[in-house]
């Protein structure tokens, strides 16, 4: 990490967050943690979230059960039942991923805090062919309850982007989101489940069907 490249990604774009003077919703109505996070809608995307990393994780195991003694048997490389071996722990594997996701899903809080830093870095990473430049973006966030949390991605400043130093969020348990307490002067809003970009104006999400937390 390039420790000299670090800025804050404000200083160089300024606040991201334009305001809109046609927008439908008042300032009042956009300031507020929502109580829309109660609708029916989320509890529905987060069990049809579940059933499907389960599905996807068994269709992997599956396919490692299988697929390691084909392997091994046309390459003599591994032999039977080493080969099925291999392929059982890989694929047992891939369940407890998908098991451990959703235990992380519901030991999850609602918290509440504040954004007290943006940081990004260019990061330099070596290929067998050439040299490529990668940034990382993060965001710290402080907790009311205490401790700071921390979150990186890399190459994707949307979520960044969207966010302030100062900014007052709110976790919404069992979801890899923040909820601004102040959208009034936001052109977009995020939504809570699938975390796509929505205009404003709108009160459902265009993606998932979910509401909008305002």
């Amino acid at each position: 990490m390039d420790s000299d490249n670090t800025r804050s990604l404000d200083d160089k774009f300024g606040n991201t967050n334009i305001s809109s003077e046609n927008k439908t919703n008042s300032p009042s109505q956009l300031r507020g943690f929502s109580s829309n996070i109660s609708d029916p809608a989320f509890a529905k995307y987060q069990k049809n979230s579940r059933s499907w990393s389960f599905l996807f994780s068994s269709i992997l195991a599956v396919i490692a059960i299988m697929g390691f003694p084909i392997y091994g048997n046309a390459s003599r490389e591994i032999d039977w039942p080493e080969s099925l071996f291999y392929g059982m722990g890989i694929g047992a594997m891939f369940i407890a991923i998908a098991g451990m996701q959703t235990l992380k899903r519901k030991m999850d809080k609602t918290w509440d805090g504040t954004v007290i830093d943006k940081q990004y870095y260019r990061k330099r990473q070596r290929t067998n062919l050439s040299i490529v430049y990668r940034t990382e973006y993060i965001i710290k966030i402080k907790k009311d309850s205490g401790g700071t949390k921390i979150n990186k991605w890399i190459d994707s400043p949307g979520l960044f982007n969207y966010y302030s130093v100062g900014d007052r969020v709110r976790h919404h348990k069992g979801f890899f989101y923040y909820e601004k307490y102040d959208k009034s002067i936001d052109l977009q809003i995020l939504c809570a489940a699938c975390n796509s970009f929505n205009d404003i104006t709108q009160d459902i999400c265009s993606r998932c069907k979910c509401p909008l937390l305002k």
